[in-house]
């Protein structure tokens, strides 16, 4: 009788530990950020070659790629591109904050030489399941002799919560000489696919859908806005008229902080900067380039297609109806400079920004809040 009992509790075990090893284990949660290099990554669903030079180093398809769990878009440090970083949406519109232009555009890094290795890289410095942090270097050099004029090193820190802290430092190489020093650290360029210009990637506008919002521009710190509409002039492939409602860029160029925000037709990457940041409002310009009274060029919709597409060693190339049809372009409605300090001044500044992405509409707004909080944590 015994030894029936111990036979069955015998069988009554294995029977347990079977069903347990049948049982499929938990899927494993894939972390809320994470970032992978790659290979095979072309922006904007360019099809052409790639001639080295202008593409750089052979590897032009090579890039760093930043993704979360719980969010559609990416972070992008693409090869081709000279690494300078772009969030991409599902639908291949991206939105670009440039880097360390150097002073009249002598050195800089979109260009032949700003796409090799040596002088453009990045570095996977830290992943956790809540954050990635990513390291980019590069040197602004001259589109005709590859010489170097400073460095820059550029930190991200990506979070769970789909937001990118950026940190941007620079070094003169050439300290007699005023080109080698940056005084335009962020600038808002939208990115548009082969095919596509800022007609297709940018948001209707609901009260009048002939026009495009162009930029959105917030005080975090008031209820003062300012909006950029393009309408597209007939017959053209890139030309509009532009509008603008809301306050004066004055007021909002005064102000101790700034969102700048592009307003594509899925969601609306935006970047966050101001005094507690690094970037006194006091000598901090921000600038809006579809009027002259703003301290822009007066660009309009003015787009170009020289990247992030190297296919040739220039640092400016209209779309036309032919590289239309070719390359990805983009646009510039709003950057930003230091040109009320000295050289010196901005060497020697530590200069943060705030990168994210908001919904359509009204979610535009809510980026108030969320600039708030972020700079009252920078205190």
């Amino acid at each position: 009788m015994k030894s029936a009992r111990i036979i069955l509790l015998a069988l009554l075990l294995m029977t347990f530990v079977t069903a347990c090893a049948s049982r499929p284990s938990p899927r494993p949660r894939h972390p809320a950020v994470s970032v992978r290099v790659v290979d095979d990554y072309v922006f904007g669903k360019f099809a052409g070659e790639f001639a080295s030079p202008p593409s750089a180093d052979g590897n032009p398809r090579r890039a760093v790629v930043i993704s979360w769990r719980d969010f559609p878009q990416r972070f992008v440090f693409a090869h081709e591109g000279s690494y300078c970083p772009w969030i991409e949406l599902p639908s291949g519109a991206a939105a670009c904050f440039q880097f360390f232009e150097g002073n009249d555009g002598v050195a800089e890094l979109f260009n032949q030489f700003g796409r090799q290795e040596k002088n453009s890289f990045v570095e996977i410095i830290e992943t956790r399941p809540d954050q990635v942090h990513v390291r980019w270097t590069y040197f602004g050099v001259n589109q005709q002799s590859g010489e170097r004029y400073y460095h820059a090193t550029e930190d991200f820190f990506a979070r769970a919560n789909g937001q990118i802290v950026r940190k941007q430092t620079f070094k003169s190489l050439k300290p007699a000489d005023p080109h080698g020093y940056a005084r335009e650290p962020i600038e808002l360029i939208g990115l548009c696919p082969v095919g596509q210009t800022w007609r297709e990637v940018l948001r209707p506008n609901p009260s009048n859908p002939d026009e495009r919002h162009a930029l959105a521009a917030l005080d975090p710190f008031s209820d003062k806005r300012y909006d950029v509409y393009w309408k597209p002039k007939p017959a053209t492939l890139i030309e509009s008229t532009v509008r603008r409602a809301g306050c004066t860029w004055k007021e909002l160029d005064d102000a101790p902080g700034i969102i700048l925000a592009l307003p594509l037709r899925e969601a609306t990457p935006y970047v966050v900067f101001g005094t507690a940041s690094g970037f006194d409002a006091a000598t901090t310009r921000i600038k809006e380039h579809s009027f002259t009274d703003t301290g822009g060029i007066g660009w309009g919709s003015m787009s170009w297609d020289h990247w992030p597409i190297g296919w040739l060693n220039s640092q400016g190339h209209e779309v036309d109806a032919t590289t239309l049809q070719k390359y990805p372009n983009h646009f510039s409605p709003a950057g930003m400079d230091f040109f009320a300090q000295r050289n010196e001044q901005v060497e020697q500044g530590v200069y943060w920004s705030l990168i994210g992405v908001a919904g359509a509409g009204a979610d535009i707004e809510a980026t108030r809040r969320v600039a708030r909080e972020w700079f009252e944590s920078r205190r």
